[in-house]
């Protein structure tokens, strides 16, 4: 019995310089860590706090895409066509003087040849024209005004006298231009002959 008692307390006993193993101790350092690791997951975004632990997660704004610009389209102008003025309607001239005058005076252009002659007494220096149906009108009274246009050359001339023009043919002659208009016409004398337009125009 004592031989038992004394092998037991030789196993219990330490052998010189070994510790007996020991349970380890609760670290301060070990539990300030895992206190540390619960706040620092309370602070996590994503993380659920701790049942106890206030939430500390600062709401973060969601990003809004903003919409992209849509260029809008261009308005362009309609390009509109530009009216241009009725042209006159032109009628050959009547076969009788007092019918041409009637086409005249209903603002019609009539149209025919005209000859040229050097000029009418008291009206050297004005341009002025014969016609058919007129008659001699001395200077100081108020004679008609005719639009005499010429290849695309127009004047305004007086109607101061009558003219032997024959009317009502294919190669009727309606007026009788003076030097005068002539030259303001710019008109080759020596050609002699010339396709007119003749309208009436305001007094």
């Amino acid at each position: 019995m004592a031989a038992v008692l004394l092998a037991l307390t030789v196993s219990s006993t330490p052998a010189p310089g070994v510790r007996a193993l020991q349970p380890p101790a609760a670290s301060p350092v070990g539990e300030a860590s895992r206190l540390g690791a619960s706040a620092a997951s309370a602070l996590t975004p994503g993380t659920a706090p701790a049942p106890d632990a206030p939430d500390l997660r600062v709401p973060q704004p969601s990003p809004t895409a903003s919409p992209s610009p849509v260029p809008s389209p261009t308005a362009r102008p309609t390009a509109r066509p530009t009216a241009r003025p009725a042209a006159a309607k032109a009628v050959r001239a009547a076969a009788r003087p007092a019918a041409m005058w009637s086409q005249l005076r209903r603002g019609l252009t009539v149209t025919g040849l005209a000859t040229w002659y050097e000029t009418t007494r008291g009206y050297a220096d004005v341009p002025h024209v014969a016609m058919p149906g007129a008659r001699y009108l001395p200077r100081g009274r108020t004679a008609p005004r005719a639009r005499v246009c010429v290849d695309g050359r127009c004047i305004v001339v007086r109607v101061v006298d009558a003219c032997g023009c024959s009317v009502g043919t294919q190669r009727a002659r309606i007026v009788d231009l003076s030097a005068t208009a002539l030259r303001r016409l710019g008109l080759d004398p020596g050609r002699g002959v010339y396709r007119v337009r003749v309208t009436l125009a305001a007094s």
